[in-house]
């Protein structure tokens, strides 16, 4: 498959495998013998987010969301969680109680027990929480479970959180546009829908979170599958808050979907009759088609230089998705 190109967090992640000889690395929670999710994630003030411009209560949610999103990704049931947090001397103890009254109702609401965790001193202020779960009694999805016929599809709406950050940045508190705010400051881990999902297809699909955007988890999705998917750009869900917001910043709305992240919502492949079964839910189906998988062919390969995922634009044009545009961790990183 040399036209899977790998971005270099993802070099990263490959040589982290090999330093450790971990074969529990590379979906969005490590599964662990008898049955058990394992997840962590880490937010820095300054990288993830800026303490300016959230709450410390609506940064305890996010913190967690996040994490039960990976569980999400897997379809699993989520336990408890232990937090560790690493605050500056100048950080107030109220903001420090805000920051856990946040997290605990977080928690709560999903039913997960803040179990332990860390506490200590540091220059900024960052958050690691790790998620424990279970997978589910009908399975587990991994990122590798695309298969060519297969339909992409997804939950929720994408740009909203991108075009929350700018309003934050721009120091606006939203207004009348509370939709996208609210998006950014407290993502919903997709729990439900990602059971829903398990149930109709009966384990065989692939599945993942959009935490670095909505291109990204199609690019990780093929390459973790080996099949070429096809994103089309009109059935991207992007809701109209974001296309009003992206037109007065100057900013294309399609792009903020495909490489703004942190929407948290589920990107998955599942074959046509799970997706029947989806359809006869109703309104109350959470998911809607993207796009199809393919197999990888020559002509893929001499036609793709950087990956076997594709987005077809409205005037019929066919693609590359760009990963280097997608949140990168280590960017230009020295070897």
């Amino acid at each position: 498959m040399s036209s899977l190109k790998k971005n270099q967090e993802q070099e990263l992640i490959d040589k982290i495998k090999d330093w450790t000889g971990s074969t529990k690395i590379g979906d969005d929670c490590a599964v662990l013998p008898g049955g058990s999710l394992a997840s962590v994630d880490t937010l820095v003030d300054g990288v993830h987010f800026r303490t300016g411009s959230i709450s410390f209560r609506d940064l305890g949610w996010k913190a967690v969301a996040v994490n039960l999103s990976d569980i999400a990704a897997m379809a699993g049931r989520p336990r408890h969680i232990l937090v560790s947090i690493s605050a500056p001397a100048s950080l107030a103890e109220r903001a420090l109680a805000e920051l856990y009254r946040g997290i605990s109702e977080c928690a709560r609401s999903y039913r997960v027990e803040v179990a332990g965790g860390d506490l200590t001193g540091g220059p900024v202020l960052s958050i690691s929480i790790t998620a424990l779960g279970e997978v589910h009694e009908q399975g587990v999805l991994l990122r590798s479970g695309a298969r060519p016929g297969d339909l992409l599809v997804c939950t929720g709406d994408f740009g909203a959180s991108a075009a929350g950050l700018h309003l934050l940045e721009q120091g606006e508190s939203g207004g009348r546009h509370t939709y996208v705010i609210e998006r950014h400051c407290r993502p919903v881990p997709r729990l439900c829908e990602a059971w829903a999902l398990l149930r109709a297809c009966g384990g065989r699909g692939a599945l993942m979170d959009a935490s670095d955007g909505l291109a990204d988890a199609v690019i990780q999705l093929a390459m973790a599958s080996g099949v070429s998917i096809e994103l089309e750009a009109e059935k991207v869900p992007v809701h109209q808050e974001c296309i009003e917001i992206a037109g007065l910043a100057g900013f294309d709305p399609l792009d903020w979907a495909l490489y703004g992240g942190e929407d948290y919502e589920l990107v998955g492949c599942i074959d046509r009759n799970s997706f029947a079964v989806l359809e006869s839910y109703g309104k109350l189906n959470p998911f809607h088609v993207l796009g199809f998988v393919n197999s990888i062919t020559k002509e893929t390969e001499l036609n793709l230089s950087n990956s076997a995922a594709q987005i077809r634009l409205d005037d019929n044009r066919l693609v590359e998705l760009d990963g280097q545009k997608s949140f990168q961790h280590f960017e230009n990183k020295p070897n």
